[in-house]
């Protein structure tokens, strides 16, 4: 995870909305990123996720609906692991 703000931080202008990203995560082929629009009535955060280049998902959001995207993440991820654990404890 590479926290842009303290580098040169990626900025640009679309549909009158100013997008500042603050967090990437790379990978070989694709990239998930986050950060802050300004210029919407409500919307003040961003996440984006691309995919060979090609931005896929670009969504507007609410702070509180952010933390539920990474709450809903993590609730899912904990959970295969507690099933994961309870399979191991059944052998």
């Amino acid at each position: 995870m590479k926290n842009k703000s303290i580098q040169n931080p990626k900025q640009w202008v679309e549909d009158g909305l100013k997008f500042t990203e603050v967090v990437c995560q790379e990978y070989s082929n694709c990239k998930f990123s986050a950060g802050f629009v300004e210029g919407h009535p409500v919307d003040t955060v961003y996440l984006q996720a691309e995919k060979d280049g090609v931005v896929t998902t670009d969504l507007l959001l609410r702070p509180d609906e952010l933390a539920t995207i990474a709450w809903v993440a993590t609730g899912v991820l904990w959970s295969k692991q507690m099933e994961l654990l309870g399979s191991s404890d059944s052998k």
